[in-house]
């Protein structure tokens, strides 16, 4: 994984080899010793928006973790579609031995650069945690969830108008795929306790964001924060800032995981919660309290391939979209139906049998809103 703090402002221009017949390497923007962070541009992209694309590269020496790493970010960020999310665009080979990531480029400014020419306000903090718990929200109710583990200043991108994007997903941990043994990952000060033990849950990634957003506050680094125990003093450390925002801050570092929120929604709640009721109406964070993350808009399918192939295949793949969803809707009718009828006919243990039901019905939702999410990106216009 490459330190984010390393990234530089880009120096030259777009003079590199292209890579995938489209990819031209410009300018690196950061090095580490598992690999290079390249600013590219995208040759056959259609509009200014998509023309600059970030490349992370790596070539495997002595050992495969890196790789392994590598290999885990570009899966999940295929995955994953939210506007705080940099959107996978490919992974190639390019030369052989050397794996090449390339990634949708997050404007703005990273929050660590930003702090160090400018203190934010305590309203700028309280907007960068609740954008960011709508990206850790999104992270969270994935099936199996996702767990960034590496949250800091330098790894938030605030655009000019506000908006945040979560970025270098080079420690990501598929929740289902890694219990126990596993590397530690993180940077110090911002990791939770629990992180050390390579134990890894969406609370671990609430104590990170708090630990950010008291770095951000006091101008020092979470382990320079007077303490009492294990616990931050933010009493001390943050004497000025808001007493409600300051506690949930406190909450949200708790070293011990089952006292700490263990969902960016229960912040959000403690949130709306301790805000004055003069300020609660039509804020941001009242509107998450009660409704999802606004997806990001769908990307056209096959926008690469010429016509008419690519028309056609977006048809098939909206046919198969079409009958998947379907399907997926005659099963969740099927299983309401069935767990109707055995919860009359098992009465005692009918809490169980509704409560399994749900789980199961929830799974199904899921991946009929894939099937759903595969037919928009079907029916997408060029843009």
């Amino acid at each position: 994984m490459i330190p984010a703090r390393a990234i530089k402002p880009p120096v030259g221009g777009f003079d590199g080899p292209v890579i995938g017949g489209r990819y031209r390497l410009g300018p690196r923007l950061g090095k580490g010793s598992q690999g290079e962070i390249f600013l590219a541009r995208d040759e056959r992209a259609q509009g200014a928006d998509d023309r600059e694309v970030v490349v992370k590269r790596i070539t495997p020496r002595g050992t495969w973790k890196s790789f392994e790493l590598f290999e885990r970010e570009a899966k999940v960020l295929s995955q994953l579609r939210h506007a705080g999310v940099p959107r996978h665009l490919a992974t190639l080979e390019e030369p052989p031995g050397t794996f090449n990531l390339v990634m949708q480029r997050a404007p703005g400014e990273n929050l660590r650069d930003l702090s160090q020419r400018r203190r934010l306000s305590q309203n700028e903090l309280r907007d960068v945690l609740v954008r960011c718990l709508e990206i850790l929200d999104y992270l969270a109710t994935r099936t199996p969830p996702v767990v960034h583990r590496d949250i800091k200043p330098s790894n938030i991108v605030r655009a000019p108008n506000g908006a945040c994007a979560l970025v270098d997903f080079g420690g990501v941990l598929d929740a289902a795929r890694e219990q126990g043994g596993s590397t530690v990952v993180g940077t110090f000060g911002y990791i939770a306790p629990e992180q050390l033990h390579g134990q890894a849950t969406p609370a671990t990634d609430v104590y990170a964001l708090g630990a950010t957003i008291v770095a951000l506050a006091g101008g020092v680094e979470p382990e320079d924060v007077p303490r009492k125990g294990l616990r931050m003093d933010l009493e001390k450390h943050l004497p000025t800032l808001d007493p409600s925002f300051r506690a949930v801050l406190t909450e949200m570092t708790d070293p011990d995981p089952e006292q700490r929120p263990q969902r960016a929604r229960d912040v959000v709640a403690l949130l709306a919660r301790n805000r004055p009721v003069t300020e609660r109406r039509n804020d941001r964070i009242t509107a998450l309290a009660r409704a999802p993350s606004a997806p990001l808009a769908p990307r056209r399918l096959f926008s690469d391939v010429q016509e008419p192939l690519g028309t056609l295949l977006r048809l098939g793949v909206l046919g198969f979209g079409a009958g998947g969803w379907l399907g997926m809707a005659g099963v969740r009718l099927s299983l309401a139906i069935v767990v109707g009828v055995v919860a009359v006919l098992a009465f005692p243990t009918r809490r169980k049998i509704v409560a399994v039901g749900r789980e199961v019905d929830s799974m199904l939702a899921e991946g009929q809103g894939g099937f759903t999410d595969m037919m928009r990106a079907a029916m997408a216009r060029r843009g």
